[in-house]
């Protein structure tokens, strides 16, 4: 059974048809066009308190993602080329031909991916809790893989099923309290009833195989050096977040029209969540509203 959908004021719902897919939006406001990809394990819902800052002045899209929350939620397609495809997709559903993408923990590569290959859809890009995409792993960072123990044990075909959705899915809530607690517990259980249909869990598991895992990989071996980066960009990065930070991220390997660091004092993880306002600011300033 589909989890009931959470309330936010002024915050209205509807499905498009993207490709193979029966995509959930939450949409606010009008304006300049700014689309927010949660991140994992939530869904649209990350967004509650960072809708209605920006929807003041600008029209607020917030999709979620095959498989997650009231998207559908199909037995394939959970890779970055096939996710890249459905952010594409899901703007040509929504009639936008260019829109800024605040992007936040896995759906940070599918920024990167369309902001390098289809620069033309993108009038700027927010990437939450994200180093810059010509970072490489240092040996600081992999003293703290511990932190996402939780990554292979859902990456796994049956078991990360089984720990995404049954019991009291103690994997999911100690992915969603991190190394502090951030959310309330009816916060908290709105992101986690997402998870309990099979086909959901499902799902989640599948991302973390096909997407996060490789994608993790795939950073050592430099998928964007010597690239240009031509749409202006801002990372954002949470203050009391142990493993990436500003001054840990290395040089770039290659070259950017305009792309700056900031970090949100005071956030952890769920930057969106803690610091709301330092998201709004960042694209403020990209928007110019």
């Amino acid at each position: 059974m589909q989890a009931p959908m959470p309330e936010v004021a002024g915050v209205t719902h509807r499905q498009a048809r993207a490709g193979d897919l029966d995509v959930h939006v939450a949409e606010a406001g009008e304006g300049p066009p700014v689309v927010l990809l949660h991140g994992s394990p939530q869904h649209w819902f990350e967004w509650r308190r960072v809708l209605p800052l920006l929807a003041a002045d600008h029209r607020v899209i917030a999709p979620d993602l095959r498989g997650c929350g009231w998207t559908s939620a199909p037995a394939s397609g959970y890779d970055l080329d096939t996710q890249t495809r459905d952010v594409l997709a899901i703007l040509d559903a929504l009639g936008l031909e260019r829109a800024t993408l605040v992007t936040h923990d896995y759906s940070a590569f599918m920024g990167w991916r369309i902001a390098f290959d289809h620069p033309e859809r993108l009038d700027a890009l927010v990437a939450l809790g994200a180093p810059h995409p010509w970072f490489r792993p240092t040996a600081a960072m992999a003293a703290q893989l511990w932190r996402v123990w939780f990554q292979p044990v859902l990456a796994m075909p049956g078991l990360g099923e089984r720990v995404a959705r049954g019991g009291r899915q103690r994997v999911v809530r100690s992915m969603l309290d991190g190394s502090r607690p951030t959310f309330d517990e009816a916060e908290r259980q709105s992101f986690l009833a997402a998870w309990r249909p099979p086909e959901r869990a499902r799902a989640l598991s599948s991302i973390y195989r096909r997407l996060v895992l490789p994608g993790m990989a795939a950073l050592a071996r430099g998928p964007y050096n010597g690239r240009h980066l031509a749409v202006a960009t801002r990372i954002v990065l949470a203050g009391d977040d142990p493993v990436i930070r500003e001054a840990g991220m290395g040089p770039w390997r290659g070259t950017a029209d305009d792309l700056r660091t900031s970090t949100a004092e005071g956030a952890g993880h769920y930057i969106a969540n803690d610091r709301p306002d330092a998201v709004a600011a960042a694209v403020r300033e990209l928007t110019g509203r």
